[in-house]
């Protein structure tokens, strides 16, 4: 099997697997109980938050354990939006963000507010000039996403939300980091208020992620119950998970896998294929590279690897295999859109992977179009 798909969700490490399995086994009490058995599995919580926000440079009193990145990124928008409706009208984005928050800037608009969104160029690349123009005195909240999920472009997110505080310090910043956490440098600092993690993005389970809230910023909160996770998100704790993602972050962080070469190989690999179009912007990053071989649908080319155990994907796996959103915001033409394929690597990744996508690419042109 050839999987390269590990954007849309990465293979749990084995060191995850053990420490889920330990905690489930072992410390499979409530943390929430008062009895010893609850105390084990409450310190065993708090020492994966600890690793978890070690890795990200916050303090541990900031996370908060979700369900994954798209409860963080609900929560964080809907909650920021909300609590500043008093006075504020708009909202500031980019027009490539991920559904979990594209679909919440449409909530939002039908609350009434103003979205306003900076779309990407045909390059891929968002202008921070062009979305901090947007930003006003008025402005409720600007959510911007480090790295998109589609394509690998990339936006300063720190550098953009220093600029929005400066213009407008009642603004909300939020930064949805799925896709760049461990794989992108990011300082936390104070003019990031929130910020979205996902486990199974680094070899972590699926089922939780995490949300950095900065120490008092004021957000409504949607989910109502006990005081777990100090009332930002009740209800019992997913402890061992928890533990897997903490296992996970610290196996991760401490790889030195480096996926330009992957990525190189096949940028040159590609070389010559007919109908070759790259969609990833040159200063993407190196983990995700998406691009079109016009001529054949996507739909037909991932069924074709997929019997070949070769797996790639169209895009954003929350899509379902919709047109995707963020080629589509690019102003890509349709025949590109309908032919894009995203390749993602992670550490468990060669570049005999790479050679096998590449000649299972060119048998299918030489199959299915009747190339040489």
């Amino acid at each position: 099997m050839i999987y390269l798909d590990n954007a849309s969700t990465t293979r749990p490490s084995a060191a995850c697997l053990e420490a889920v399995q330990k905690s489930l086994s072992e410390r499979f009490g409530n943390p929430s109980s008062l009895y010893d058995l609850g105390f084990e599995a409450q310190k065993e919580l708090e020492r994966a938050r600890e690793a978890i926000a070690s890795a990200l440079g916050c303090k541990s009193s900031q996370l908060v354990f979700t369900s994954g990145g798209t409860e963080a990124n609900n929560m964080a928008v809907l909650g920021a939006a909300r609590a500043r409706k008093a006075w504020a009208k708009n909202i500031v984005s980019t027009g490539y963000e991920h559904p979990s928050v594209a679909n919440c800037l449409k909530q939002l608009a039908r609350e009434g507010f103003e979205v306003r969104l900076t779309a990407p160029g045909s390059g891929g690349l968002v202008s921070e000039e062009k979305l901090l123009a947007a930003v006003d005195e008025k402005t409720a909240l600007v959510s911007a996403m480090s790295v998109n999920n589609e394509t690998g472009a990339r936006l300063d997110a720190c550098a953009l939300a220093k600029e929005v505080k400066i213009k407008n310090s009642r603004a909300a910043f939020h930064c949805d980091h799925v896709q760049g956490f461990l794989k992108e440098k990011l300082l936390i600092s104070r003019d990031i208020d929130t910020l979205s993690l996902s486990a199974h993005k680094v070899h972590g389970p699926k089922g939780i992620g995490a949300l950095y809230v900065r120490a008092g910023f004021n957000m409504e909160n949607l989910c109502f119950g006990g005081s777990q996770e100090r009332g930002v998100r009740p209800g019992t704790e997913n402890a061992a998970y928890a533990c897997g993602f903490a296992a996970a972050v610290k196996e991760t962080a401490s790889s030195r896998f480096d996926p330009r070469p992957l990525r190189d190989a096949l940028k040159s690999g590609l070389e010559g294929f007919e109908g070759l179009h790259i969609n990833s912007p040159e200063s993407a990053s190196p983990y995700i590279f998406n691009f079109s071989l016009e001529g054949l649908r996507s739909e037909t080319l991932l069924r074709y690897l997929a019997s070949r155990s070769v797996y790639v994907s169209s895009g954003s796996a929350c899509a379902k295999g919709e047109r995707s959103h963020t080629l589509t915001a690019m102003g890509l033409r349709d025949s590109l859109v309908d032919s894009a394929l995203r390749v993602s690597f992670s550490s468990d990744n060669t570049l005999e992977d790479v050679s096998s996508l590449l000649e299972a690419l060119k048998n299918a042109q030489r199959e299915l179009l009747g190339t040489k």
